[in-house]
């Protein structure tokens, strides 16, 4: 949950997860739309369906009991490396090495590193250097030592050098270099994305339309149905060809980021007409050209199975519409 999440959001949303999903077989079995909504404000929802991909692998292979080496965490589905080495250590006591970006920190400052620390092969020197470093006895607290130095005390900026309880070891220190070690890490290029939200609304029955997405940045979420703004114009004219629809676009803007895209977008609105004869038809989604699948949900209980901050900013500027024309 900590993965690229603050754990000021984390520490309320773990306490609530845990006590609706307290053992591995609760998660294992977990109903999709509950995993939404217990992982719902935490974003990148992979890392909930690895969690479950995970559970399913330790019940249904592993009769429930849990690994308890490295190699062994490592054929968990969706736990990788790092997660292993914390495992293993912490819990199992196994001398591996978890490097994060707080060891990165303190190690590159210990050899006086000021290049070539974020490629493969500088994570690895780092990795081998830690590796030698970690104790026989104690292995967990060891890793859980050296996070926590570089995260209190070796920190990004206004290093607390002075009160650290290896200054003596440290070559950056020793060679004035601690601002420069280790080098800034590369920034990912962003990717702007311009797309547009389309919210069908039944207004008799105050129903609105979610997609189940299978593909492009979103996939496997549940949200308002997403086209990128080049098809937007065509999309357009064939709402507003649709007789049983009335047609709106919002001027307010969202705006979201998401892994290395940065989103804008806008909201169309499609509400479908109050005339009970019409309002029986389905909205004609080939016509569209959307191939997601669609369920009618009540506006009252929507909020609570959108998957993503994104939905929930398109659902926040379709409330507001609503409240300037009730």
């Amino acid at each position: 949950m900590s993965q690229q999440t603050t754990l000021a959001v984390v520490v309320p949303k773990f306490s609530e997860f845990v006590k609706h999903l307290p053992t591995v077989h609760d998660l294992a079995n977990c109903d999709e739309q509950i995993l939404r909504q217990l992982w719902s404000g935490l974003g990148y929802y992979a890392r909930a369906r690895n969690l479950k991909k995970g559970a399913k692998f330790i019940v249904e292979e592993l009769e429930g009991h849990f690994p308890q080496s490295y190699y062994d965490w490592l054929k968990i589905p969706g736990c990788g490396p790092y997660t292993a080495s914390v495992i293993a250590s912490v819990c199992f006591n196994e001398k591996v090495a978890c490097v994060d970006g707080n060891v990165v920190r303190v190690v590159s400052r210990l050899l006086a590193l000021s290049e070539d620390v974020w490629s493969s092969f500088g994570k690895s020197a780092i990795q081998t250097h830690v590796d030698q470093m970690i104790p026989e006895e104690r292995p967990g607290d060891f890793n859980q030592a050296i996070m926590e130095l570089g995260a209190t005390v070796c920190r990004k900026s206004k290093p607390l050098c002075l009160l650290c309880p290896i200054q003596e070891e440290c070559l950056a220190f020793a060679q004035n270099c601690v601002e420069i070690c280790p080098p800034k890490k590369p920034r990912r290029v962003m990717v702007d994305v311009e797309l547009f939200a389309l919210v069908f609304w039944r207004k008799a029955t105050d129903t609105l339309a979610i997609a189940h997405r299978t593909k492009g940045f979103l996939s496997n979420t549940v949200g308002f149905p997403l086209i990128p703004a080049t098809e937007a114009s065509e999309i357009k004219k064939v709402l507003q060809s649709l007789e049983h629809l009335q047609f709106f676009e919002l001027s307010s803007k969202f705006s979201h980021s998401i892994t290395h895209h940065r989103i804008s977008g806008r909201v169309l609105i499609a509400q479908e007409s109050e005339n009970p004869s019409i309002t029986t038809q389905s909205v004609p989604w080939e016509k569209l050209g959307l191939s997601q699948s669609f369920d009618w949900i009540p506006r009252s209980v929507l909020a609570s199975l959108l998957s993503t901050a994104l939905d929930n900013k398109v659902f926040k500027l379709f409330e507001n519409y609503q409240d300037k024309i009730s």
